[in-house]
């Protein structure tokens, strides 16, 4: 079969299934609105229009995630994006229906569908979500209720036009990264802005009252409140079953009570510290490149987590003065270095830690040259020494973080060894690590451009002062006195 062919199966299979959920959107969203399942006969003539208005307004969100807004970012795979977007747009639109149903049109909860739409996403996938959400609710519910209670008010209208404007305003709540509390109280305040429109929609009443405007004031916020409260559930949920790492669930696996982290410091207390200090400096530079901070700090965090199988090999958590590698060949020595980011790596697909961070662990020092022990082992030999037997085995950097990881790493490495002390010092020796890197390949595999490098090195030079800066020495000035 041809690759046209292929796709175009694919295709239709794909649209097949909006128009599944077409039907079941309707099916079901007249069956609440009109409170039985016997109203959808009562629809007659209009079920069927109701059905292909709400496969098309599917199918156009289909179309524009995948020929428009995919291309740009290339997040997820197809499938599983499609299952995404579908089934939030299923459950928000039955969910409004029921509060349009049996509460007000002024109580839908939709912004919840572009808020998680936004944060698993994109931003503008969000927004389109939101407005289109809003519209196939309107067609099933409004028809609706005109014909099984003959029931139609110019509020309802309003009520839907309160959910765009509350859909859209709740994609900006994303803008500049989130957290669960400014999106709660972003869509609180969203609510007390709205409210004035209620009062605006109940004058257009005939039969309007203080308390009828009241209450519209009242469905406006509460709707809001809602509209968090069902993203706060199903956000959760969405991160489990589609394996998504959004801002939340990076920032939980950074926290000092995971149990992955708690062995590393237990284990290997140096390697624990040293992973903290490349945190902040690779969150930095991660803000300096535009790329996010809390996936950065995540694969910090882990990405030396394979020295805990052999941890007293690595001079960091050496505090004895003993160094094993005294008494081991060079060989065996190198072997027991150059397996830590395998074993890293292997660790971390066990605790099902995101991709980008096991890249991360396992690609940090690429194929790079062990020096010390290539230099130690020619002080012994007179024989021409092959620098292949003394590299990593590993993946060079892949991604942007995978390089963000291993210039920190080499950057904290060498400047805790040896403090510079000036700033032009400083400079040099983070100007000399990334141009090591770049002349030996090592950056050569991802996308990382010399713009980005730059912002890097002014971002470690900034920070690393602050991080190593000198402690007075009390007992000297009590000593002065």
């Amino acid at each position: 079969m041809s690759v046209t062919k292929k796709s175009f199966g694919i295709n239709c299979l794909y649209f097949l299934g909006l128009l599944a959920v077409a039907t079941f959107i309707s099916f079901l969203g007249v069956a609440i609105v009109g409170r039985g399942f016997e109203r959808i006969a009562d629809v007659g003539y209009m079920f069927i229009p109701m059905i292909g208005l709400v496969f098309v307004l599917l199918s156009i969100i289909h179309i524009y995630s995948v020929w428009i807004i995919r291309p740009s970012y290339k997040k997820f795979s197809r499938l599983r994006e499609y299952l995404i977007i579908i089934s939030i747009i299923t459950l928000t639109s039955l969910f409004a229906a029921f509060i349009y149903g049996y509460f007000s049109s002024y109580a839908l909860p939709i912004a919840a569908a572009s808020l998680i739409v936004s944060m698993l996403l994109s931003q503008r996938l969000g927004i389109i979500t939101g407005v289109f959400t809003t519209a196939i609710v309107g067609l099933v519910c409004l028809p609706t209720k005109f014909i099984v209670f003959n029931e139609f008010s110019i509020l309802d209208v309003g009520g839907f036009l309160i959910g765009i404007i509350s859909s859209v305003s709740a994609t900006f709540l994303m803008h500049k990264g989130f957290n669960r509390l400014k999106v709660t109280l972003g869509e609180i305040i969203v609510g007390l802005i709205l409210m004035p429109l209620g009062v605006l929609f109940g004058f257009m009443d005939p039969e309007y009252t203080a308390l009828s405007i009241l209450k519209l004031c009242g469905y406006i916020f509460v709707g809001n409140v809602i509209a968090v409260a069902f993203e706060t559930l199903l956000l959760p949920l969405y991160e489990y079953t589609f394996r998504i790492w959004t801002d939340y669930k990076l920032a939980e696996i950074c926290s000092l009570n995971q149990p992955l982290l708690r062995e590393l410091k237990e284990k290997a207390p140096g390697t624990f510290a040293h992973c903290l200090t490349v945190s902040t400096l690779a969150e930095n530079c991660a803000i300096a490149i535009g790329l996010n901070p809390f996936m950065a700090r995540a694969c910090a965090m882990y990405h030396d987590v394979g020295k805990m199988k052999n941890p007293q090999f690595f001079s960091e958590n050496q505090t004895d003065g003993y160094n094993p590698h005294d008494d081991l060949i060079i060989d065996v020595s190198v072997k027991m270095i150059t397996e830590h980011p395998s074993e890293g790596a292997q660790i971390l697909k066990e605790h099902r830690m995101p991709d980008t961070v096991v890249r991360a662990a396992l690609e940090h020092h690429g194929d790079s040259t062990l020096m010390f022990f290539y230099l130690k082992a020619k002080g012994i030999t007179e024989k021409t020494l092959n620098t292949d037997e003394y590299r990593y085995s590993n993946p060079r950097p892949s991604t942007k973080y995978s390089a963000i990881i291993m210039i920190c790493d080499m950057c904290e490495a060498t400047i805790r060894a040896k403090k510079p002390q000036t700033k032009e010092e400083l400079e040099g020796i983070v100007y000399n690590i990334i141009q090591g890197r770049i002349l030996d390949g090592q950056l050569s595999d991802c996308d990382i451009s010399m713009k980005d490098l730059a912002k890097i090195k002014t971002s470690v030079c900034e920070a690393i002062p602050s991080m190593m800066h000198e402690r007075i020495d009390y007992n000297k000035a009590k000593e002065r006195r």
